[in-house]
């Protein structure tokens, strides 16, 4: 299915007015202004393709009520350093991806207000640092009225001398009654000189809630690097294998068809 551009009104403002059932792209590497804002307004169903820019750049996004969006983050570029703020209002429901499989260094930090009573969100991340990158990743939600629903997943590799960091917030303030926030994070570590770190995070202000978190920070299994160099694969062969199951799941969430592609190109060489 092919996807349109999307194009600013005025420079730093994009809009997207009305149902459309053809997929849409926002290349951050077209604008030179390093502060963004996007509306998503009267439309049902939007499917959004956000790739990163080359510089530093802050995204504000404003999504209207009944809309149903599937978010996709492809970072492509080296940079690293985002700062994206979404507002969820009535009734929304997103599903958000985040991939970052390209060396580099810096930081991510990402924060959805639940303003709108029903809002939901399904937020996933899966991230490969090697070599001597060094990447921390803050992804926050903030539940500010009834009814509302986060769930966070983000998984890592971290290889070689690189360092990889995952946080988060999940906050349900007073008054926000029977909303649900869940974070889990897990983050594998291939070698003696890497690093790698989750920090989970819950606040909450309100009694009638649902609120979880879980973090895992561990070594290779070394069973099954065994059982794979034992079926004739080179120890390399067997890492790059290993990675492919812990990342590759992210795809699914991507249905630009090149971007899946290249995603599954980079892993593999990444790793």
């Amino acid at each position: 299915m092919s996807r349109s551009n999307l194009k600013p009104f005025q420079p730093g403002l994009y809009a997207i007015g009305k149902d459309t059932n053809e997929p849409i792209t926002l290349d951050l590497r077209q604008e030179n202004n390093p502060n963004v804002t996007l509306t998503i307004a009267d439309s049902l169903n939007v499917d959004l393709l956000i790739i990163n820019s080359f510089e530093a750049q802050h995204l504000t996004m404003i999504v209207e009520p009944y809309t149903r969006l599937k978010l996709q983050f492809s970072l492509l570029s080296g940079n690293k350093n985002i700062h994206i703020q979404a507002t969820l209002k009535e009734e929304v429901k997103v599903e958000a991806a985040l991939a970052d499989f390209t060396p580099g260094k810096g930081k991510i930090y990402i924060q959805f207000d639940l303003v709108g009573r029903g809002a939901y969100l399904d937020w996933h991340t899966a991230a490969l640092a090697t070599l001597d990158d060094d990447k921390s990743y803050s992804v926050n939600f903030n539940h500010t009225n009834f009814d509302t629903y986060a769930m966070m997943s983000n998984y890592g590799v971290t290889e070689n001398k690189s360092k990889l960091r995952f946080s988060g917030i999940g906050h349900i303030v007073q008054g926000a009654k029977n909303s649900k926030t869940h974070q889990e994070a897990k983050i594998m570590v291939f070698d003696a000189d890497c690093f790698g770190r989750a920090d989970p995070i819950l606040r909450i202000d309100e009694n009638e809630v649902e609120a979880s978190h879980a973090a895992t920070v561990g070594k290779l299994n070394e069973e099954h690097l065994f059982y794979l160099t034992s079926r004739g694969l080179s120890q390399e062969e067997a890492k790059r294998l290993i990675t492919l199951g812990y990342l590759k799941p992210i795809i699914q969430y991507f249905t630009d068809e090149s971007i899946r592609n290249e995603l599954s190109n980079i892993i593999e060489k990444g790793s």
